[in-house]
């Protein structure tokens, strides 16, 4: 009897360790979403280096410069006036007058088909005395035409039909001028040409003793009082009436 209470006790503690333990909490409700899991780890790191963007395959178009008008050159300048001379005649006087007389400057003048450089004057009028021209017609062969003996020969302004009420001025084309500059009585020597030409320009101006080498003179109505025309060389002199 008393051995049979310890083995009952025992078998009764068998079966209460046997049974599930009861909860008082109630069964979670099957419509509640599970609460999410927080993690405290760091996300894994990549071991892949990271990668640049991807760059566009487009090439961006630069702005369109827009360009300022180009100017067109200017033209070239127009050639010196050549003066039709064709051939060179001498001018030899004990005096000559120039009135209304303007030195224009150095020209081209072509004489003996060879383009020299020359003085342009042009007048209102001129008074020659004791005029002789003379030009070469051939090697040692001149003509000459001279007039009387103290005369004075002039050459005058023509108006030529269309070229308005005032006739035009006369245009003297010189090689050289050479002789004595009268003024007021006092002869200065001077010497003209392309690369000595007259330092100042007067109005009027009388030379004496003078010889002239002339290309061209245009414009111009020649007299010459008794005149006289004759071939002569170049050697022979001039033979006054």
């Amino acid at each position: 009897m008393i051995r049979t209470q310890p083995m009952a006790a025992v078998a009764m503690a068998a079966v209460l360790a046997l049974q599930p333990p009861s909860s008082s909490e109630p069964p979670p409700s099957s419509s509640s979403s599970p609460a999410p899991t927080t993690s405290s780890e760091p996300p894994p790191v990549s071991s892949k280096p990271s990668e640049p963007p991807p760059v566009s395959s487009t090439v961006p178009t630069p702005p369109s410069i827009t360009m300022p008008p180009t100017t067109p050159a200017p033209p070239p300048p127009a050639p010196a006036p050549v003066a039709a001379g064709g051939r060179e005649w001498t001018l030899t006087a004990s005096r000559l007058d120039l009135g209304g007389l303007n030195f224009v400057g150095v020209v081209d003048a072509v004489v003996n088909g060879k383009v020299l450089k020359v003085l342009k004057f042009t007048t209102t009028d001129m008074k020659i005395r004791d005029l002789v021209q003379s030009a070469e017609v051939s090697p040692g062969i001149k003509l000459v035409t001279a007039a009387r003996a103290g005369s004075t020969s002039t050459v005058n302004r023509v108006r030529l039909p269309g070229q308005g009420q005032s006739p035009p001025l006369i245009e003297l084309f010189t090689v050289q001028l050479k002789g004595n500059l009268d003024i007021l009585g006092i002869k200065i020597p001077v010497d003209y040409t392309a690369a000595h030409p007259p330092p100042l320009n007067v109005p009027f101006v009388t030379f004496t003793e003078v010889t002239v080498r002339n290309t061209d003179l245009i414009g111009g109505n020649l007299t010459i009082p008794g005149a006289r025309i004759s071939v002569v060389s170049d050697q022979a002199p001039v033979n006054r009436r």
